[in-house]
């Protein structure tokens, strides 16, 4: 039997099948960071969660997040170029999500957006003096409706900002109309307001103030941003049954959005990860292509070889031992090593392994003709132009390319089995490669057993 030299030629396939899927992740790296793609799926992905089939108002409540501070501190930014980070921690997302629901009722959105003709309106105004005064009424119309939002209002307080609004439609008789249309919207959001302390306080819940701003946030949303208000307005009444029973409903809200973040996220990794092994089949082709690597071919010469054999599982023993990961920092995120270097670095590696790989070319007589990669008359020849020892000008042809369908399907089948192996990326690989090795360590070498009888 030749289970020893089936458990090498083994050892040698997914060693070198690991040498080649740690190019080929360094290259996915590079070319995943050149266009950020994990920033850009989780961008999405947040847009997705605050706006629902809504691209508009995920999109809007998005930008919002991304420019609180909490998060703006995790991108990375240069003169010319700012990059929107491409890991959220989970606390900071729901903190930074409270905030803007919060913040919602403080400023008094729905007013905002009931008064936005009217804000147009002024900005029109041709007359400079008298868009500046128009501007400063109104901001000071928002700034009686922020005072009062938030806060335990009552009729007097609604009364108090609509007659504001009517007094500002006199002056300005030319926004009238718009105003006329806004007062019903904004006394139907107060009233609703109104409705919902007055159930607070029923329930005696307002002890938990942050709560209650962020149900009243909520409130305010509802006529902007919908769908999210469904969505937190779901898991914020999960919470409030926990501050029925006097727990900390506000820590159980927290983690709430927290599990939503997280299970959003790991849909993405899900995704990404499909991706990731598509681009990393593809790279690893492209390798086998470029360097002839032809895993057929290889393990024949592996196992037509002993002594080839065993010097790549010595190799390979040596590697596994004083290895750790097969390749540290790419599953953070960094940035691998540029293609071009990358593939570099393989070809002398698998060179350095003297397995059998690459294409080889050889001068040829062209008869006379022209040597050309892609030849347009009958004067011309295809070849490769190149340099013989004595520095003259030859042209040459690849001699281990296949020359009839039985090799050509071999080598087809070869390199698709290269290009398969690298998608299942480094650390698969590295695990198997381990496995093996305490494999084969687990009995002596059957070679080695003889010699030491001898």
């Amino acid at each position: 039997m030749y289970l020893q030299e089936i458990l090498e030629v083994a050892i040698g396939l997914v060693f070198m099948w690991l040498v080649l899927s740690i190019s080929a992740m360094q290259i996915q790296e590079w070319i995943a960071s050149l266009f950020k793609w994990r920033a850009k799926g989780m961008e999405a992905t947040i847009r997705s969660m605050l706006g629902g089939l809504d691209e508009v108002q995920g999109k809007k409540l998005t930008e919002m997040l991304y420019k609180h501070p909490l998060i703006t501190g995790l991108s990375s930014s240069t003169r010319f170029i700012h990059k929107n980070p491409s890991y959220i921690p989970a606390g900071k997302f729901a903190v930074v999500l409270f905030d803007i629901v919060m913040s919602a009722g403080t400023e008094a959105w729905p007013v905002k957006k009931a008064l936005a003709e009217v804000e147009a309106q002024v900005a029109s105004i041709s007359n400079p003096d008298e868009r500046k005064l128009a501007a400063e009424d109104f901001e000071a119309l928002l700034a009686t409706a922020k005072q009062i939002a938030g806060t335990q209002l009552g009729d007097a307080a609604v009364d108090s900002l609509k007659l504001q609004m009517q007094i500002y439609g006199d002056k300005y008789p030319e926004f009238k109309p718009a105003i006329d249309l806004a007062l019903p919207q904004i006394d139907i959001y107060y009233r609703k307001v109104i409705e919902e302390q007055q159930k607070v306080s029923a329930d005696k819940q307002d002890r938990d103030l942050t709560l209650r701003q962020l149900r009243l946030g909520l409130l305010a949303m509802e006529t902007i941003y919908p769908n999210t208000k469904k969505a937190l307005g779901a898991l914020l009444a999960g919470a409030e049954e926990y501050a029925k029973k006097g727990e900390q409903g506000l820590v159980t809200a927290r983690n709430n959005v927290e599990s939503w973040f997280n299970d959003s996220m790991d849909r993405l990794i899900g995704l990404y990860k499909r991706k990731a092994q598509k681009i990393a089949f593809a790279i690893g082709l492209v390798l086998a292509l470029l360097l002839n690597v032809d895993s057929i071919n290889i393990a024949t010469s592996l196992w037509r070889e002993p002594t080839l054999r065993q010097a790549i599982v010595a190799n390979a023993t040596a590697y596994a031992q004083q290895t750790q990961t097969p390749l540290p920092g790419t599953e953070s995120g960094q940035a691998g090593t540029s293609p071009v270097a990358s593939v570099k670095k393989l070809q002398e590696e698998l060179t350095a392994l003297n397995l059998p790989i690459g294409w080889t070319l050889t001068p040829f007589d062209t008869g006379g003709k022209q040597c050309a990669l892609i030849p347009i008359n009958a004067d011309q020849i295809f070849g490769f132009s190149g340099k013989d020892e004595k520095g003259q000008s030859v042209c040459k042809y690849v001699s281990n390319f296949p020359i009839d369908w039985s090799s050509g399907l071999a080598k087809f089948a070869g390199l698709m089995m290269t290009g398969a192996a690298a998608a299942q990326g480094a650390p698969f690989w590295f695990d198997i490669l381990k496995k093996l090795i305490n494999v084969r360590s687990a009995g002596p070498n059957p070679a080695e057993k003889e010699k030491a009888a001898g």
